[in-house]
């Protein structure tokens, strides 16, 4: 990775650190085991059935700290079971591990008060979400433009009725289709013209968490995260988040 390609995530790194030891977490007996959801348990019952989640492309990863979960989404699901200062250590090269990085920074933001609801919403949720994204945008940004960064379809199908909206992702099956009356463009060319074009970005949270956000914080407009997956980023980095039905966390 190169240097500017680590910037936000670097960031991230300290301010995790800080947080921990801020809170003398690193040294506690903290166990943290993660596992992969399946799409019932992650979503519950939906009206759609064209979630990520219930393709089975990708798991929500949950870890729990002290009571306190989080979660992240991955295509590379496992086990995982230590402390945080096992977590801090981790090397962070594989999807594997910056899942269990980024789930467990969202549980100890939990833990710390820092982050409420880091727990990916279920059944009507993601529905009643989409129905408040018009507002949103209305109430902040006005009429604006926006560049979607990571396909959502209840989002997408929702926010394309009332503005300007451009859909980005990387997964090849969603390149170049149509869905829900939005085609959906290759994330990985033409960033820079789509950024120039745009008002506002709504990026899922995993781009903070994979290492693909610099570029949209660099384009000095403004950034909205939306998902559980960057609940604890958003917070620590303090970027403004629109996850409005996810769950608390904290199981006590």
């Amino acid at each position: 990775m190169t240097e500017k390609k680590d910037l936000l995530f670097s960031r991230l790194q300290k301010e995790f650190v800080r947080l921990v030891d801020e809170y003398k977490l690193k040294q506690a007996e903290v166990q943290v085991t993660a596992k992969p959801l399946s799409p019932e348990d992650a979503i519950g019952s939906t009206k759609r059935q064209d979630y990520v989640l219930l393709k089975g492309k990708e798991r929500l990863l949950q870890a729990d700290v002290m009571g306190c979960r989080g979660q992240s989404f991955t295509g590379s699901p496992g086990d995982f079971t230590g402390t945080l200062e096992d977590v801090l250590a981790l090397p962070l090269t594989n999807d594997y591990q910056r899942a269990i990085y980024t789930a467990t920074l969202n549980a100890t933001a939990c833990r710390t008060g820092k982050a409420a609801n880091t727990i990916h919403c279920r059944n009507e949720g993601p529905e009643l979400c989409a129905r408040q994204a018009v507002d949103y945008f209305q109430k902040n940004y006005g009429k604006p433009r926006i560049l979607m960064v990571g396909y959502q379809p209840a989002l997408a199908e929702t926010l394309r009725q009332a503005f300007s909206l451009t859909v980005l992702d990387l997964d090849p099956a969603n390149i170049g289709q149509v869905k829900n009356g939005v085609l959906i463009e290759d994330g990985a060319t033409g960033l820079d013209k789509h950024l120039a074009a745009c008002d506002v970005i709504f990026a899922t949270g995993s781009t903070i968490c994979n290492d693909t956000a610099d570029a949209l914080i660099q384009s000095g407009k403004p950034l909205v995260i939306f998902g559980t997956t960057g609940a604890g980023a958003a917070a620590l980095l303090d970027i403004p988040r629109f996850c409005p039905e996810s769950v608390d966390g904290d199981t006590k």
